[in-house]
């Protein structure tokens, strides 16, 4: 059987990342393959130990430096350690999330280090990088490993749905970028915006792929979901916000009201939440949490891409609210558009029209059908051929 080792962003507590590392992991088994995650700790973890070795090849200013050393080596490790001593929902949420991976996710062996992912004897057949943000240069590591720098050379490497998480990259590093663009056989991208960067750094073509999460249908993400929770309501408006907004918020209670609905707000950490009146902060939620509350939600309100993604992928009418002034709109506006869906975004600052509120998947469920099926046959070329 083929064996399938997958380096990407995990164990950081966020709900996208751990989503999607299990979701490519479990669709490769369910395909067949001997699949799971190596289990490279990532720089944000409190357990990583950095060296000379993991340095980032991007060069950061000193201010910038010290800030991120203080944040990643000291502020983060230390709040990991503390928080659950004394505040109890982090405690639970941290919880949910150790649950979530001990029963879903498969991963190797630990390395906590750079320099045991490179000493240690891989035996895989395949090596895939991504998805997420693996190749963002704002990264405060190396990003060799994220490239499969460690894998053998002989070996299939390749990468699916990778993400650079911004649209330019300085010139003074397209060289790194190009001469780590090589070592790979096939290139896969999450953006249009990774493909042309992949296009401008090293010439070469690469795929536009499905997020992984996507690759696993709706029955498919109901098998994480665990005996249900029998205390909130039956019907219910989900909001699941990264970035909080005020607007947002106004128009989830107003839709709840039409809807005569009430309202669950998925917050994405366990502590600093604001209160609002009818409004319910389900604040200890993991991974599998996360996925029930979206597979039963009669609406969502959301400016995530995840939330997007789950309530495109289970059918739950949405609204997709963004601010123009944000930079990291155009990974939603692309998802939306490739699902004729655009008309589910609500820009902030311009009147909301309360009378559209239904929603029809038919368009984008036949068109999800047929990138589903473009992104896996992608992956089962890139085995068998080892070029794209």
């Amino acid at each position: 059987m083929t064996k399938i080792g997958i380096i990407t962003v995990s164990r950081t507590n966020n709900f996208g990342a751990e989503l999607q590392a299990y979701a490519l992991q479990k669709k490769l088994i369910n395909l067949g393959y001997d699949a799971e995650v190596i289990d490279y700790l990532y720089y944000k973890h409190k357990n990583h130990k950095a060296s000379s070795a993991s340095k980032s090849e991007i060069k950061f200013s000193s201010t910038l430096k010290f800030k991120k050393n203080i944040l990643y080596r000291l502020i983060l490790p230390l709040s990991e350690i503390v928080l659950p001593i004394f505040h109890s929902a982090t405690k639970r949420r941290m919880k949910n999330f150790e649950v979530f991976h001990d029963k879903n996710t498969n991963f190797s062996k630990r390395f906590e280090s750079i320099t045991t992912l490179y000493k240690y004897k891989h035996d895989y057949d395949v090596y895939i990088t991504g998805s997420d943000q693996v190749w963002n240069p704002s990264t405060f590591t190396s990003l060799k490993p994220y490239f499969l720098d460690f894998a053998p050379k002989e070996k299939i490497k390749m990468s699916y749905a990778a993400s650079f998480g911004v649209s330019t990259i300085d010139t003074a590093y397209y060289s790194f970028f190009k001469t780590q663009l090589e070592k790979l056989d096939s290139i896969a991208v999450r953006e249009q915006s990774g493909r042309a960067l992949v296009k401008t750094i090293s010439n070469r073509d690469a795929k536009v792929v499905l997020d992984p999460t996507l690759l696993l249908t709706k029955l498919e993400w109901k098998a994480v979901i665990s005996n249900g929770n029998k205390n909130r309501p039956q019907k219910y408006l989900l909001i699941y916000q990264l970035h909080d907004s005020e607007e947002l918020m106004t128009i989830a209670l107003k839709i709840a009201q039409r809807l005569n609905l009430p309202i669950l707000s998925l917050c994405k950490r366990a502590y600093y939440n604001k209160k609002y009146n009818n409004i319910t902060n389900v604040v200890d939620a993991g991974p599998a949490e996360f996925i029930e509350l979206f597979y039963d939600a009669s609406f969502v309100v959301t400016n995530s891409f995840h939330g997007t993604v789950f309530s495109t992928n289970f059918n739950i009418p949405f609204y997709c609210i963004l601010n123009a002034e944000r930079k990291n709109n155009s990974r939603m506006i692309d998802f939306l558009q490739t699902f004729k869906l655009q008309e589910r975004i609500h820009w902030e600052g311009t009147k909301f029209n309360y009378k559209l509120l239904s929603c029809s998947f038919v368009s984008s469920n036949q068109q999800l059908e047929i990138e589903r099926a473009n992104s896996i046959r992608f992956l089962l070329d890139s085995f068998e051929k080892g070029v794209l």
